[in-house]
């Protein structure tokens, strides 16, 4: 390699070294962190957590600013955003705590709940057995990982917030905060909206070494009040009353088991959440247990920063950035900071089986106990204890049904000042859906996940067994002529998106791994049969793509003709003057002599003699048409696989846009995958043919296809958490369904049925009225006309009654409706008055038929004629043509006959099987236009 390619790799390796260790503008955040800017870090959260370890309940106390009392000046934290010069609306604290312990309280019956006073450093409150989590009649959750939904309501706080009461710099300094014109991000200014929480812990249980606070197993911690353990969750809003604006954070807190309670809250440079959690937390007893869990565990993380604080991330371990982002940096974006109590919801056990209840088959409940594992002595909560642990080592105990996990929610935001409440009683009505925040645990959805991506594999083996049945039948030149580009093209796209999502799910899902590979197997199978039968299609159909394309044209030099001599001249036109003509067979008499003449002339335009070589020769230049350049199907690949990049990252970006855009982005790609057939309805019009698809593969592929959109629009709890619409389905699932109609008559009575003349380009219809006096449409076929004489004594050139003809041909061209023209009428007594009437309103109508031999299947073929000149009774040759023309039994009975350009006829079924594979006449070998 020359020197300078080395030094070009060389400042290349560099420039990436410097992108990776570099942080982004104003950011702190590189692989290799500044060590200064992270030990500052560390700093600040060894100080704060310094707090949190020496503090107490009661230390924590801000004077309400509606009633604020003479001389008392609160007490406050020396932490970010709990110092009183911060500024924040902490004097609805106490609202805050009377409103989670009512909700707490109302999930239970009161009456259940004995009421004793507890003395506390601030005053006396009445929380009873409860806070000390042991009730043992009721069964609650006690490991709530698991995603729930619902929705909630705004709630107005008593003190107001707004993003120019704050000073920034004062709050945090050293950080390069935005301008006080700023809006603050996370911000709750509708009135309603919905909310998904994606809740995570560990399945930590106490032990001996943990109660009382002492040294333990880190990340669970037992107390007085029963124990408590780390929790975090993942929150979805979604602001529907102004304008649908949705976004994502973390929260980090702290997860009661006994008592069904959580409380998070979000971390950030301006409000240090987790480290003063405890101070917030309801009661007492809540903030010994989450105290000593919070010192332990953030103890652990700091210990672990500080020892490698060379390299670090310098990410904060309690961020609420619900991505993978680098985190806040020097320059962060302030948004509002949120505080969020959960309570869980007890369930009922009988959903578990008809043998749990005791009272209706002692018996039976005993033996159901002893087949889980449950103690004679054990209560609910013991049976909940054995269901999570079947949920996470399944052993194929007893359970009928998984309880589905439902909790209240209470939210509020000390910088922002609102509240947000789950919708549910007491204040809303549960009859009316509203029953507060509603999902089910991990194992439940993981489940229901595996369940969906075997059952798409499956919609997809399904949908490669009909395409290899349709490429059996479409494996001839002439039947893949038929097929729609874009259809087949649709029909890949969707594939290659599938495969696209299952190799996603494949790699970044570790509960779902083996179902995931299935569905990729499948997908791509699918993907590659869908491909090769495109490319036949591409293949096929490109010299009909090159006579569209425009010509162009360019000059090239050729030789210009010399004068021709006086004695060749005179030599030609004795040579034309002294040919003979020979009458053709057709009579044509005319069209020979043309023959001669142009053989004459090029004759004599072919010198008899050489020119000498001296003789000068001149070149005029002569335009050639042209055809431009050809487009390869690695082309189409490409493009192919462009607009799967941007249908996915247009994907991606809509779970950020507003819920009615993103309903309309949505409904819209639905609907043209749906329109797959489409483009095929199109293709049929513009060559005239009847059908490209089998039945069997149209319905089947508007059966499987829809069913993965059908899922999410039709079940309310789906895998996405994604809103039923009913309307939007049925009017897909009525758009799909309208396009299968339009090919059922596009193959029933024909691709241009009703469609204008002027509207389509001309085309050869196979199936035209036959008339004798329709000279200008050459007579009727070779065999039918009445001075020929028959090639086949039997049959050739008999003219008889219409008496075979049946039913549907007599009501075609009467205007009625039938059955086939193969319908022969017969019987006695009351048939035979319907022949006679038949035979008389055809007579009128001037109309017979007559019989032919089909040159393929050798079997007689009758042709309905309407006679030269009109018939009898009134009827005339123009009112019999309007009347089979329009009538759509007429369209019916001419579907029995095929008559070919160059006069030849046949049956439908025998020439449409004989073009399959051949577009030449059987007779005469002449070139046909495509069905």
């Amino acid at each position: 390699m020359p020197a300078s390619e080395d030094s070009r790799v060389f400042l290349l390796v560099l420039l990436i070294l410097w992108m990776i260790v570099t942080p982004d503008s104003g950011s702190s955040n590189g692989f290799v962190s500044t060590p200064g800017i992270i030990a500052a870090r560390v700093r600040r959260q060894r100080a704060a957590h310094g707090v949190l370890n020496s503090t107490k309940w009661g230390d924590f106390s801000p004077t309400s600013d509606t009633t604020p009392l003479v001389g008392d000046p609160g007490r406050y934290l020396n932490l970010t955003g709990f110092r009183q010069q911060d500024g924040l609306a902490w004097s609805d604290l106490e609202k805050f705590r009377e409103t989670c312990r009512r909700w707490s309280t109302d999930v239970f019956y009161p009456t259940d709940f004995p009421q004793t006073d507890v003395d506390v450093d601030n005053g006396s409150e009445r929380w009873g057995d409860w806070e000390r989590g042991l009730k043992e009649d009721h069964a609650i959750w006690q490991n709530v990982t698991g995603t729930v939904h619902g929705e909630w309501v705004r709630r107005d706080p008593e003190v107001h917030r707004y993003a120019h009461d704050y000073n920034l710099s004062d709050i945090a300094p050293g950080l390069n905060w935005p301008g006080p014109g700023h809006e603050w991000g996370r911000n709750i200014t509708g009135s309603h909206g919905k909310v998904v929480l994606r809740l995570e812990e560990d399945d930590d249980k106490p032990n001996d070494a943990t109660k009382n606070g002492k040294d333990g197993e880190v990340g669970v911690v037992e107390g007085d009040g029963g124990w408590a353990r780390e929790a975090a969750a993942v929150l979805t809003m979604q602001d529907e009353a102004s304008g649908g604006s949705s976004w994502q954070m973390r929260v980090h807190g702290v997860h009661w088991p006994l008592q069904g309670a959580l409380l998070l809250t979000t971390t950030s440079e301006k409000y240090a959440g987790i480290f003063g959690l405890p101070h917030l937390s309801p009661g007492p007893r809540f903030f010994e247990t989450s105290q000593s869990l919070l010192n332990e565990t953030i103890d652990k993380i700091l210990r672990k920063k500080e020892r490698s604080w060379i390299v670090n991330d310098g990410r904060n371990p309690w961020t609420s950035d619900a991505g993978d982002g680098p985190g806040e940096g020097n320059s962060p974006s302030p948004q509002c900071e949120y505080v969020i109590y959960l309570q869980v919801h007890p369930f009922s056990t009988q959903s578990l089986g008809d043998d749990v209840n005791p009272l209706l088959d002692p018996r039976a409940h005993s033996r159901w106990r002893s087949r889980m594992g449950i103690p004679a002595e054990g209560g609910e909560k013991a049976i909940v204890g054995v269901v999570e642990d079947e949920l996470r080592n399944p052993t194929g105990a007893p359970i009928k049904e998984i309880p589905e996990l439902r909790m209240s929610m209470v939210a509020w935001s000390p910088d922002c000042g609102f509240y947000l409440e789950s919708k549910g009683p007491p204040s809303f009505s549960g009859y009316e859906g509203h029953r507060h925040l509603m999902g089910v645990k991990e194992e439940v959805q993981i489940y229901r996940i595996k369940m969906w991506i075997l059952a798409m594999a499956a919609i997809v083996m399904g949908q490669i067994y009909l395409l290899k049945g349709q490429m059996r039948e479409s494996s001839t030149p002439s039947t893949i002529g038929r097929v729609s580009f874009y259809t087949a093209c649709m029909m890949l796209l969707a594939d290659g998106l599938c495969f696209m999502g299952a190799v996603t799910l494949t790699l970044a899902g570790t509960h779902t791994f083996y179902p995931s590979l299935v569905l990729t197997f499948a997908t791509f199978i699918s993907m590659t049969v869908s491909g090769a039968f495109l490319a036949d299609v591409w293949r096929i159909q490109e010299p009909e793509r090159r006579n569209r394309e425009p010509p162009t044209t360019r000059t090239r030099p050729t030789p210009a003709q010399t004068p021709m001599p006086a004695a060749q001249a005179a030599a030609a036109a004795a040579i034309q003057r002294d040919m003979p003509v020979i009458v053709p067979s057709d009579q044509d008499v005319d069209a020979e002599i043309a023959e001669n003449t142009a053989a004459a002339a090029a004759a004599a335009a072919t010198p008899i003699l050489p020119p000498p070589a001296t003789a000068p020769t001149t070149t005029t230049p002569s335009p050639t048409p042209s055809r431009g350049s050809v487009t390869t199907f690695q082309t189409i690949t490409g493009r192919l696989v462009f607009v799967g990049i941007v249908i996915t990252f247009l994907s991606l970006l809509a779970t950020t846009w507003p819920t009615s855009i993103r309903s309309c982005y949505c409904n819209l790609i639905a609907f043209l995958y749906l329109s797959l057939w489409v483009p095929q309805i199109w293709r049929n019009v513009q060559r005239n043919s009847r059908r490209a698809y089998a039945w069997r593969f149209m319905i089947g592929q508007s059966v499987l296809r829809p069913l993965p959109i059908a899922y999410f629009y039709l079940l309310e709890d789906n895998i996405l958490l994604a809103e039923p619409d009913w309307m939007s389905v049925l009017g897909l699932a009525g758009w799909l369904w309208t396009q299968l109609w339009i090919l059922a008559f596009q193959d029933v009575l024909g691709p241009r049925y009703g469609i204008p003349k002027g509207w389509t380009a001309e085309a050869w219809d196979y199936h035209p009225v036959l008339r004798e006096d329709n000279l200008e449409a050459g007579g009727l076929p070779i065999g039918l006309t009445s001075g020929e004489e028959p090639t086949s004594p039997t049959t050739l050139g008999r003219i008889r009654s219409d008496s075979l003809l049946g039913e549907a041909t007599t009501a075609g061209f009467s205007g009625g409706t039938g059955g086939t023209a193969g319908d022969h009428g017969g019987g006695s007594g009351g048939g035979g008055a319907r022949r006679r009437e038949r035979e008389k309103e055809r007579e009128r109508r001037g109309m017979h038929t007559r019989s032919i031999d089909c040159a393929i299947c050798r079997e007689v073929l009758e042709v309905p004629v309407i006679s030269a000149g009109g018939g009898g009774g009134g009827g005339t040759a123009e009112g019999s043509s309007a009347a089979v023309d329009r009538g759509v039994a007429g369209v019916l009975a001419r579907r029995a006959y095929m008559v070919t350009p160059c006069r030849h006829i046949f049956h439908t079924k025998c020439l449409e099987g004989w073009m399959r594979f051949r577009l030449q006449c059987p007779i005469c070998r002449e070139e046909l236009p495509p069905l």
